[in-house]
């Protein structure tokens, strides 16, 4: 394997890995949050004073993207952890990264407020940036040594301690 593969790989890895602790730690804080607007909803639905599907246009559906993008998140960094080693599963989690790093920009309020916010997307890079890498080592031909076919290699016979010598 050669070197630029490897560090896609761990690239990848790393990356991954970070990107799943920090979507499942994001993900632990805020469920409290979101708990507090789907119950009411679901309450009404256990009394049966509304239906599933009134209880599905109730929910407020804006205050839960940031959830969803720490859950897709959490899912992709799974993907990215199993698949690691795969060039087609490497070409597929370049657009979904780089898909998750402009939604995470434009749509999500963990990312508004600083710079120091938008480095928590770093391991989305890094899996892109290492797919990549990845990518590139498979398309370069390895260099092949040029053979001499007159030339045979000399053989030495083993003598260890010198014993056949005049």
């Amino acid at each position: 394997m050669n070197t630029l593969q490897q560090t896609g790989r761990r690239m990848v890895f790393w990356g991954a890995l970070f990107l799943l602790a920090w979507a499942v730690y994001e993900l632990s804080i805020r469920f409290d949050e979101m708990l507090i607007w789907v119950s009411p909803v679901y309450k009404l639905v256990q009394d049966g004073k509304i239906t599933i599907i009134d209880y599905l246009s109730r929910l407020p559906w804006q205050k839960l993207h940031t959830h969803a993008f720490l859950l897709l998140c959490a899912l992709f960094s799974l993907y990215a952890l199993v698949a690691r080693r795969g060039l087609i599963a490497g070409i597929i989690s370049i657009p979904v990264a780089v898909l998750l790093i402009i939604f995470s920009l434009g749509s999500t309020n963990l990312l508004g407020a600083n710079l120091w916010q938008k480095l928590k997307m770093l391991p989305l890079v890094l899996i892109g940036a290492g797919n990549i890498l990845k990518v590139i080592s498979s398309t370069r031909k390895p260099k092949a040594e040029p053979d001499v076919p007159g030339e045979a290699p000399q053989t030495v016979p083993y003598d260890p301690f010198g014993m056949n010598q005049p």
